[in-house]
């Protein structure tokens, strides 16, 4: 019984705060472990200066990737309190917020040593768009690993740039 006491909070710990979103019924999921970017590393010998060689040589040093997304308001209301929770428990730092059309968006990280590097990316995404036609919408993307902050910043730039673009903005 006192190694099960001792060993259970450390199988425990290693489990995501958002791994249960992963067995709801009203929730779509996509889980991307250490095992598939240790996979994109064999393909090490792209280069160029391109967008895909960018997401790549970020991707490579992630550890997991998870998106979850939910239109159920019962649902959303849970996340967002499993978000506030993981804020709290992982001392996340808010990196930006926008809210634009009916949508709010907040983008927190948690903080290495150094400028230039993150260990946890965690976006919350909730209200109606243009995109869901009208329906609310809430979805949690967590990103864990060594997360250059100055490449995500320029790939997101780009992102937002081409969208404004297409859209005519």
């Amino acid at each position: 019984v006192l190694i099960a006491l001792v060993i259970a909070p450390a199988l425990s710990f290693g489990q995501s705060i958002f791994d249960k979103l992963e067995n709801m019924e009203e929730v779509s999921s996509f889980i991307v472990n250490k095992d598939a970017f240790q996979l994109l590393q064999k393909f090490g010998g792209m280069s160029g200066d391109n967008e895909a060689v960018e997401i790549f040589k970020m991707v490579q040093n992630l550890k997991e990737l998870k998106f979850f997304k939910t239109s159920n308001p019962a649902v959303a209301k849970k996340m967002e309190t499993m978000v506030a929770s993981a804020i709290k428990k992982s001392k996340l730092t808010e990196l930006m917020r926008f809210k634009e059309n009916g949508s709010k968006a907040k983008i927190y990280v948690k903080l290495n040593g150094d400028k230039d590097t993150v260990s946890e990316v965690l976006m919350f995404v909730s209200g109606v768009s243009k995109m869901t036609e009208g329906h609310a919408e809430s979805v949690i993307v967590s990103l864990t690993g060594v997360i250059d902050i100055n490449k995500l910043a320029k790939l997101a730039d780009k992102f937002t740039n081409e969208g404004k673009k297409k859209s005519g903005k």
